[in-house]
């Protein structure tokens, strides 16, 4: 860990990130990844913590993987914290969009470490494919239940949030 964030520390306008020991590094998001971040993130910013781009961190994981979800949805408690690292145990819901340079690693890898940190949601917007995937009921390294969605189509969360995401802005690459 003290490697990786050595690394982080010295390629500031990289996202790097941890999967197993193994050292992903991302070039600067496009503005289409932000936008569809912000689109999903603007739905859920008056009742909930939001955050961007966070260090999310899980014991399960023994220090070989450090995740930076595009959003990670936590209890509006959590507003205003400042710490560096969050744990995962706090989060209800994580979002990454995916990328063109890596996609596996939004939709394997990160499945199954979220799933493992018992994060209650996943939810993958796929701009290559023009999908949704929302993962729940999480158990082991997988989670138990998914529902797929077009773009367009509404994307409904279960509790605690009970509300349906629009994704009629998101598009594909």
């Amino acid at each position: 860990m003290r490697r990786f964030e050595e690394l982080d520390a010295a390629f500031p306008d990289y996202h790097a990130e941890m999967i197993d020991g193994e050292v992903h590094l991302s070039t600067v998001v496009t503005s289409a990844h932000g936008n569809m971040v912000l689109t999903i993130a603007s739905q859920l910013l008056a009742k909930w913590c939001v955050m961007t781009k966070v260090d999310t961190v899980y014991d399960g994981w023994h220090g070989k993987t450090l995740l930076r979800p595009d959003i990670s949805v936590a209890d509006s408690s959590c507003r205003g914290t400042q710490m560096k690292q969050f744990p995962a145990d706090e989060v209800i819901l994580v979002g990454e969009v995916v990328s063109e340079s890596n996609p596996e690693n939004d939709t394997d890898k990160k499945v199954k470490k979220y799933a493992q940190a018992g994060i209650p949601y996943y939810l993958i917007v796929n701009p290559i494919e023009g999908k949704c995937l929302l993962y729940s009921l999480p158990e082991g390294e997988h989670y138990r239940a998914s529902l797929e969605t077009d773009f367009g189509k509404p994307v409904p969360l279960g509790e605690p949030f009970d509300l349906a995401l629009d994704t009629s802005a998101l598009y594909t690459y």
